[in-house]
């Protein structure tokens, strides 16, 4: 009979608190961050788990109950190509482990001297040039195209399950939507290290198990899970690297489509041996060195809009909004600051693909400040506060409405920053200030522009903002 399993609270995860959920075999932790969007059983399991699969009977949902959960019965006695022996996964064999990381995310994290942001874009820049010839990534933020992020960790003071270390539980993770066929799909990518030694073949989603010429195992998987009745399928595969390296790449027919849920498009995008391939890649190897000229990694930026309605971006607009920029800072007038990466190196904003953004450092002789950039559409027209009314907060500090009809919002803002999980707030606290002008035209277009200083620095002045907010050509049609 398959198995069912009753549903359980999910953590939410922000900035300050990340839940890691990893599922323990044998030792070895597969590591997977918790889904980003739902909070069903389903896509927690099928983006982690090395869990059963077989040709057995499919047990229907329980009217009676409000959520059910179903995966595939283990056939057992069978035999794995590649696998000497098959065991039997037991009842109890498999554990799920959780844990709240506190900690600010890092690429340069000292306890793990294998990993850098140079080795997350080297890794980056493999994984998705690997990608078969007719597999395509959705246009995305760089944290949604195969981009790895920083180390996911417990603390050092976090209690850790018996005979784990932190360092087989730190991991990285890169994910993307992939287009083929027209068909939507989803991939998963995380990496780590691993002392644990290699696992029995179990029966269940084990396909097959190979053997690489320098020693390395790679298992491939294939299962599917069913959710109150709507059935997800899912491929992976797992290298466990004769150097230390365990790589699992998961991909699955469900993809989240914002407001609308998830989207299943009954068609995984990659098969077991692409991504037998991909992790296989010599380059995503934790010791594998960092080829000379490696790019830096592409930042995500947020989009400024408080309710994204504009039209979806595509690359082609996103391109030619950065020509715009960067043809109108040419022409800027004497006395700006000087900007790094340079001006018009736009991407699709994070969780808004409505919004085109950049983030820059801007420097001018000793004074440094954030600069952020955003552009979209589909905007109202904001309405002139009433500086009379009691509800007035005195922000924004201005606004104007220009001969064309466009409205020229000025905000500026002072406030303290305490360092994340600091107890001693009040003495490690730093003064900041922020500067911002929003420029919204009739058409719905919206340039916002923003500058943040660290004191004894300086937020750029209202008045280079607005030179960047009307520069020709920041209209989405």
């Amino acid at each position: 009979m398959a198995e069912k399993k009753s549903g359980f609270d999910r953590t939410e995860k922000w900035t300050v608190g990340l839940t890691v959920v990893s599922l323990m075999a044998g030792g070895i932790v597969f590591a997977g961050l918790v889904d980003r969007w739902s909070g069903s059983e389903s896509d927690l399991v099928a983006s982690t788990s090395v869990g059963t699969t077989s040709q057995a009977q499919e047990e229907s949902p329980d009217p009676n109950s409000e959520y059910t959960y179903v995966t595939p019965t283990a056939v057992y006695p069978t035999t794995i190509p590649g696998c000497e022996s098959v065991d039997a996964l037991e009842e109890g064999g498999m554990s799920m482990i959780s844990y709240m990381s506190n900690t600010a995310e890092t690429y340069d994290d000292p306890r793990f001297p294998w990993f850098s942001e140079s080795k997350a874009s080297a890794m980056s820049a493999a994984l998705a040039s690997a990608l078969p010839e007719h597999v395509q990534m959705k246009f995305a933020s760089p944290s949604e195209s195969l981009q790895f992020g920083p180390i996911s960790a417990p603390s050092d003071s976090d209690e850790l399950p018996e005979g784990m270390s932190i360092e087989n539980m730190a991991s990285t993770s890169a994910s993307t939507t992939l287009i083929r066929d027209g068909k939507l799909g989803r991939l998963d990518v995380w990496l780590q290290r691993s002392s644990a030694p290699i696992p029995p073949c179990y029966a269940g989603s084990l396909v097959e198990r190979r053997t690489l010429a320098d020693g390395s195992v790679v298992d491939g998987q294939d299962t599917w899970s069913e959710t109150n009745g709507v059935r997800t399928l899912s491929r992976s595969a797992i290298l466990y690297g004769s150097d230390g390296t365990l790589v699992q790449a998961n991909a699955t027919d469900s993809v989240y489509q914002g407001g609308s849920g998830v989207e299943i498009s009954g068609s995984v995008p990659l098969t077991v041996d692409e991504l037998i391939a991909l992790v296989s890649l010599p380059q995503l190897r934790t010791t594998a060195p960092v080829p000379v000229g490696t790019a830096p990694l592409k930042s995500d930026c947020q989009g400024s809009a408080i309710e994204p309605t504009g039209r979806e971006l595509d690359r082609g607009t996103v391109d030619e909004l950065g020509r715009a920029l960067e043809s109108g800072w040419r022409a800027a007038p004497p006395g700006m600051p000087s900007l790094e990466p340079a001006l018009g190196a736009l991407v699709l904003a994070a969780s808004d693909n409505s919004t085109a953004c950049q983030e820059l450092v801007a420097r001018s002789g000793s004074n440094e400040a954030t600069l952020r950039i955003s552009i979209s559409s589909g905007q109202p027209l904001p309405k002139a506060p009433n500086k009379y009314d009691p509800s007035y907060d005195g922000h924004p500090i201005s606004s104007i409405t220009t001969a064309d009809g466009s409205v020229v919002e000025r905000d500026e803002r002072h406030y303290a920053v305490m360092p994340m999980g600091n107890g001693d707030g009040a003495s490690q606290s730093t003064s900041e200030q922020s500067r911002y002008v929003t420029l919204t035209r009739p058409s719905g277009a919206q340039v916002s522009v923003y500058s943040s200083a660290s004191s004894p620095n300086s937020p750029m002045t209202f008045e280079q903002l607005e030179f960047l907010a009307n520069i020709d050509g920041l209209e989405i049609r």
